[in-house]
């Protein structure tokens, strides 16, 4: 599979490097070569040549990779702590953090399952890098050059703790109510640290854009060059974690863009541009123009945002090969999107899929999720009510509805709304109104969602639990069993899946979140508490 690659870049010539790095990604080769974020990372490491990158997968590495001093992982899926953990076992690294000693290499991590909340993790992590990677590993390798001679690891950690961007949960402790109960502080163990570590935030220069570096015939997206054309997104829905977490929005000139993607095309036409909200762009139609003056490209768009599709972006994606669009409503009830944030009117929605229709493309996937904070049976039987519609009304588009239950995740505004026990029946509920009439529907598992949840809103008292997990088989009915016998002095699982949690508790990643942050993502909660309290709950008269 490595061999079969071709790098993009011209890869610097080393000569005496004397740092060993494993740059990790918890998966396979296959899907880990098809994460942007990934590769942005292993190129930031490269290009330093005091460093000997070694990239390792769950299935292939470079070799020499298990003498390596510095250990990292990105971690963009909760669920994939398991094969952290076993990337650990075959270079003989312990698992926990506090049993490693001064001659184990330091293990980091960062990624957004990481970042927004690392406690989960706290205890498998020497590190976490919080913030852009772009701002952060720089320092961080700077500091470690200073650092590394030095024998005592805990030094070591005490002095890479002072490095913003740089969080070692190691050197903070939990103070708790009870033993089962909700935490009350979490506080430095010594004078050091910071006692609120800072996100860094990379201020991208005018000719600055993400994109792939390593073409990989063999990855999920096969020789797809990926671009990365705005970071975060200005709407910030409620419960998106992409937009909070990235924070603040950006985006890359057209000018740079259309450079890169040049580069990309002489060795493939398979484009794909990325960011939680492309169309956001604002100056995407002059994007979309450039990109049809390159007329041999295939373009690819994740999803795009409905009020912002017009006739220039969709004859775009029409004539550049796509054959479906991609979008996120997340309900078909205009008052949960009130809710929520999402700002989009139902008229925008019809407007939309009439003019992909009108387009000439084939295909239109609708994302949604169900049991989202605050819904009533009522703006479930309304995203029924919207999608039968839109299929009997536009016959020829092949229709697919990608649905899934709400997940809490830490640092949005959803992040004290516990998870909807009837998500498995309202999913199915959705599945069998819209099966019946050909709309194509793809749910999520929810006992999944429930695991993802736990990990997502998750502390420290999990570790005996994860252990538990990694070492066996780590199926869902692994995870039911366990969830079953909680760890002692550890909260059930409850707790932390559908509690809803109140505003004043601390939550386990506070002392990750600086007060301006935290204050918004409260004054955002209590908006859609009181929007849901106004808004009447009733069946829209539509066509």
């Amino acid at each position: 599979m490595l061999g079969k690659e071709v790098v993009l870049v011209p890869r610097p010539i080393k000569t005496k490097p004397q740092i060993s790095v494993a740059w990790a990604f918890p998966n396979s080769y296959e899907i880990g070569m098809a994460s942007l974020g990934y590769q942005l990372v292993w190129w930031l490491l490269e290009q330093d040549l005091d460093l000997d990158v070694s990239r390792v997968f769950t299935n292939c590495a470079e070799s020499n990779w298990q003498e390596s001093e510095l250990v990292g992982f990105t971690l963009s899926w909760e669920l994939d702590f398991i094969n952290v953990l076993s990337i650990l076992k075959k270079c003989a690294v312990s698992p926990l953090s506090s049993d490693r000693t001064d001659t184990c290499p330091i293990v980091f991590g960062g990624g957004p399952a990481l970042a927004a909340n690392p406690e989960t993790f706290a205890d498998i992590f020497d590190l976490v890098l919080l913030g852009d990677a772009e701002a952060v590993i720089p320092d961080f390798l700077a500091a470690w050059k200073e650092i590394r001679q030095i024998t005592s690891r805990q030094e070591k950690l005490l002095r890479l703790s002072q490095i913003p961007g740089i969080y070692v949960p190691s050197l903070y402790q939990y103070k708790l109510v009870s033993n089962k109960g909700p935490i009350e502080s979490v506080n430095p163990v010594t004078d050091g640290p910071p006692a609120k570590p800072t996100k860094r935030v990379f201020d991208p220069p005018a000719d600055y854009a993400a994109h792939t570096l390593i073409l990989a015939p063999e990855s999920t997206w096969a020789n797809l060059f990926c671009i990365e054309v705005v970071r975060s997104c200005p709407q910030e829905c409620r419960f998106c974690l992409a937009s909070f977490l990235t924070r603040p929005f950006r985006a890359s000139s057209v000018e740079t863009l259309l450079q890169k993607i040049d580069l990309g095309l002489a060795h493939t036409k398979k484009i794909g541009l990325l960011g939680p909200s492309v169309t956001e762009h604002p100056k995407f139609d002059q994007l979309a123009e450039g990109l049809m003056a390159r007329p041999d490209t295939d373009i690819s768009i994740a999803s795009v945002r409905v009020d912002s599709l017009n006739a220039t972006i969709l004859n775009m994606l029409h004539t550049l090969g796509q054959k479906s669009v991609t979008m996120a409503i997340e309900s078909g009830s205009e008052r949960l999107r009130t809710i929520m944030k999402k700002n989009l009117k139902e008229e925008q929605i019809w407007q939309a899929v009439d003019l992909i229709d009108k387009t000439g493309l084939s295909g239109l996937k609708f994302y949604g999720i169900v049991g989202l904070p605050e819904e009533e049976d009522a703006d479930l039987q309304e995203t029924v009510r919207l999608l039968t519609q839109l299929k009997k009304q536009y016959k020829r588009l092949h229709h697919v509805f990608g649905v899934s239950s709400f997940v809490p995740k830490a640092q949005t505004p959803f992040q004290w709304a516990g998870r909807d026990r009837k998500s498995g029946e309202k999913l199915e509920y959705v599945r069998k109104n819209l099966a019946k009439l050909g709309i194509e529907v793809r749910p999520e598992s929810h006992n999944w969602s429930d695991i993802q949840a736990l990990l997502s809103r998750g502390d420290r008292r999990l570790t005996p639990l994860l252990l538990q997990i990694a070492d066996g088989k780590g199926n869902v009915g692994a995870w039911r069993q366990a969830l079953r016998n909680m760890p002692e002095n550890c909260p059930d699982a409850d707790y932390y899946i559908y509690r809803n949690i109140p505003y004043e508790e601390t939550l386990p990643w506070s002392h990750l979140v600086d007060e301006p942050k935290a204050g918004m993502l409260l004054k955002h909660s209590h908006t859609a508490e009181q929007l849901a309290g106004e808004i009447p709950v009733k069946l829209a008269d539509r066509k």
